[in-house]
């Protein structure tokens, strides 16, 4: 379908990415996705199902508003010590036309590699590197994206924390020859299991500098047998006063399938008019370590 540019530009603001490479900042994996993107840079590449190694296979949709859609496929295998995990994802804008109504289109491609070591049962460490490429019209701009990170867990794997330095970013082909910064982000998770409720409760504070911080509060859990609930809340601090009841919210909800395959679905409402809507299918292998 044809759109605007604004379309583009409400798309960059909303996700605030800069340099247009939004694709590296889309969670494919749908329990953080419809958690508002709350959990640990180790949870959205480590997938696990029940708290069980695995290998994973995983295809994920994401409709957001303007049309734009994003498609991904994961895939994770542990390997002695080492868990590895591999994405490509693909951000589609659609058809465009400029002021003499001549036809373009606008996309983003990524492909990331995480390596993990998951030796021991309480703590799990590890780094992730990506690279993405965007392109409008006969323009292109390129980068490569690294983020690093650990998760050590206490009292019975009942409390995490998590730490990491993420979108570490190093520009190889820009738009133009202006060269926007590209600010890292710290992020500090927390996440807990009371031992009579359900849900995981997930707090994440993210940090780029002092005029940009945000908190996600989120919840992952088993609510009936093989059906999982996940909802999240963002807020931005920069823009706190802005906020409705509803504004950055997520829910969702997941199925598992005799152990061996998952589906997962819901929505994120960022503000009035605005949703988008994801879902994934994983088919799960179990190993035994």
């Amino acid at each position: 379908m044809k759109q605007s540019i604004l379309h583009i530009i409400i798309f960059g603001v909303i996700f605030s990415v800069t340099n247009a490479n939004i694709v590296s900042g889309i969670q494919g994996n749908m329990q953080n996705f419809l958690s508002m993107n709350s959990g640990s840079f180790i949870d959205v590449n480590y997938r696990q199902i029940n708290n069980n190694s695995t290998t994973l296979y995983s295809m994920s949709f994401i409709q957001f508003p303007a049309e734009i859609k994003f498609h991904e496929i994961f895939f994770q295998k542990r390997i002695n010590k080492y868990l590895i995990s591999s994405t490509i994802g693909v951000l589609n804008y659609g058809i465009f036309e400029d002021t003499t109504n001549r036809e373009f289109s606008a996309d983003e491609q990524m492909i990331r590699l995480s390596i993990f070591n998951v030796e021991s049962s309480s703590l799990t460490y590890g780094i992730s590197a990506g690279y993405c490429l965007s392109h409008i019209d006969i323009y292109t701009s390129s980068l490569l994206s690294y983020s690093i990170g650990l998760n050590k867990t206490y009292f019975d794997n009942r409390l995490a924390i998590g730490l990491s330095l993420e979108k570490l970013n190093n520009v190889i082909e820009n738009f133009s020859n202006i060269n926007d910064p590209l600010p890292s982000i710290k992020k500090v998770s927390t996440s807990y299991k009371p031992q009579f409720f359900p849900f995981n409760i997930l707090v994440d504070y993210l940090y780029e500098d002092s005029y940009n911080s945000e908190l996600v509060i989120g919840i992952h859990g088993n609510i009936y047998n093989n059906l999982y609930l996940y909802s999240g809340k963002h807020i931005y601090f920069n823009d706190f006063d802005y906020y409705s009841v509803f504004n950055n919210f997520a829910l969702g909800l997941g199925i598992l399938l005799n152990n061996s395959y998952k589906i997962d679905f819901g929505i994120q409402y960022l503000t009035d008019g605005v949703i988008s809507v994801g879902t994934s299918f994983t088919a799960i292998k179990l190993d035994n370590f």
